[in-house]
């Protein structure tokens, strides 16, 4: 009666189910009377896999009582994976988190409820702030050591973007007190965003393309503006991204030339020109043009090069939350985020609307590493760390040269067929697939000495019987 009237979806471990209660399902008897049963529902049926689905919970809430924080240590650790900056590790994080007196004396007082004077800023926060080991977080966000935070400015910093930008950048990844008042001393300290002054470096143009809707922004080097270049270029980017329905152009003779209309006509593709003179009918682009132009001439004046400047701007850009939008250019025009040297606060939830094509993925990963595996008469790998093998000759010069290479080696590692294996006579090391390499039968050791001015020094040699083709 609580569903009765009220479209409401079904979640399952049993993905059957999603075929069975199906619209276009020709169901058995038996199935078919409980289809008919629940005819006067409005639901959907949706898998989910079982290890995001606990099924019947109220039997299983007495093992909670042992380990009651199982469940938030697991999303803990799931957020510090996803979250962490990729530029630092998750282990120097770590550590400096354990020599970070500030973070330890806020330790001290979530764990004692004793807070120093020294770190008040993180009280006002500390029904948010919580430990996952020796890492301090603050809601999904890791609190940057202070020993790090200049690293994460920085790599914050590429591609020069504005105060506002940077901050925007910061807010959603990062945090720690103070956060937006160092980024936004790097900024007004940062010498190439106060000097603007300068010649860009050579001739070459620049051609930008930027989507109205997501800001989403593509830039193109050039020496030549023809028409043909034009199109070989947007042939490129419309290879990656797809035709778009229109592009608004200025009346360059590049834009307005009936080589170029010809091409928009061939991809279905209506192309407008802006009025003369009158360039805020395309001040979007203008806008774009401005900020690049002002990134060209940061790296003239910090004697840098411009094209790599232009590449780390187009980074930070595509990466931060747009001022209008709220959201990140790349998030808006691929339903996704860019990863960056910041870290990656990405959903962390598994997203359930590509569970079937992941589960048909691995079906058919599957069964070809069976097929494969049955072709090429596979086995299990029965090399162990300290086994002796020869390697295949890969370099046989003529019908008389060995399939092995006589000289026998030993495995020092071994991770799923990747195998580490040293020359026992030169000492080098090198790394084979399982499959090049064939074991040594018949192995045994001997003691030999050998006189010195020291004395009698005991030498072990591997006696091989050699059995190689």
């Amino acid at each position: 009666m609580f569903l009765y009237g009220k479209d409401f979806v079904l979640i399952t471990d049993h993905k059957p189910l999603e075929t069975i209660f199906g619209p276009k399902t020709k169901s058995c008897a038996r199935i078919e009377r409980w289809v008919l049963r629940l005819q006067s529902y409005r639901y959907k049926v949706k898998y989910s896999p079982g290890k995001d689905n606990v099924a019947d919970p109220l039997s299983r809430l007495c093992r909670l009582a042992t380990n009651p924080s199982t469940i938030y240590e697991s999303y803990v650790h799931s957020v510090v994976e996803h979250s962490r900056p990729t530029a630092v590790s998750l282990q120097e994080i770590e550590e400096c988190s354990k020599q970070d007196s500030e973070i330890q004396k806020v330790k001290e007082g979530l764990y004692s409820e004793s807070w120093d004077e020294a770190v008040k800023s993180y009280k006002i926060f500390q029904n948010e702030l919580c430990f996952y080991g020796d890492i301090l977080l603050r809601g999904s966000k890791i609190v940057v050591p202070s020993k790090l935070r200049d690293r994460v400015l920085k790599a914050a910093h590429e591609g020069h973007p504005g105060i506002v930008a940077m901050k925007s950048r910061l807010r959603t990844k990062i945090w720690w007190p103070k956060c937006d008042k160092d980024s936004e001393n790097l900024c007004k300290a940062c010498k190439g965003c106060k000097d603007l002054m300068g010649q860009l470096p050579s001739n070459d143009y620049i051609f930008v393309i930027v989507d109205y809707y997501s800001r989403y922004k593509e830039v193109k080097i050039c020496r030549t503006i023809t028409s043909s270049v034009i199109i070989v270029l947007l042939k490129e980017i419309f290879s990656r991204l797809g035709n778009p329905v229109s592009i608004t152009a200025d009346n360059g003779k590049q834009f307005i030339s009936a080589e170029l209309n010809e091409f928009c006509k061939e991809q279905n593709i209506r192309i407008y020109h802006t009025i003369p003179y009158f360039p805020q009918q395309n001040g979007e682009v203008e806008r774009q043009n401005r900020d690049i132009l002002k990134r060209l001439k940061i790296s003239q004046a910090e004697k840098k090069d411009w094209k790599e400047a232009l590449r780390e701007y187009m980074i930070m850009y595509n990466s931060t939350p747009h001022t209008v939008t709220g959201k990140t250019p790349s998030e808006l025009f691929f339903s996704r985020q860019f990863r960056d040297k910041l870290p990656m606060m990405r959903n962390i939830t598994y997203n359930p609307r590509d569970e079937d094509i992941r589960d048909r993925d691995r079906e058919c990963k599957e069964k070809g590493k069976e097929y494969a595996d049955r072709k090429r008469r596979a086995q299990d790998c029965d090399l162990q760390v300290g086994d002796k093998v020869y390697i295949k000759n890969m370099n046989k010069s003529n019908k008389l040269s060995l399939n092995y290479e006589p000289t026998s080696h030993t495995i020092v590692s071994n991770n799923n067929g990747d195998i580490e294996i040293r020359n026992d006579e030169t000492g080098n090391k090198i790394r084979r697939n399982v499959v090049h390499l064939k074991k040594v039968e018949g192995q045994w050791k001997a003691l030999d000495t050998e006189s010195t001015e020291d004395g009698d020094v005991v030498r072990e040699h591997s006696k091989l019987s050699d059995k190689s083709n």
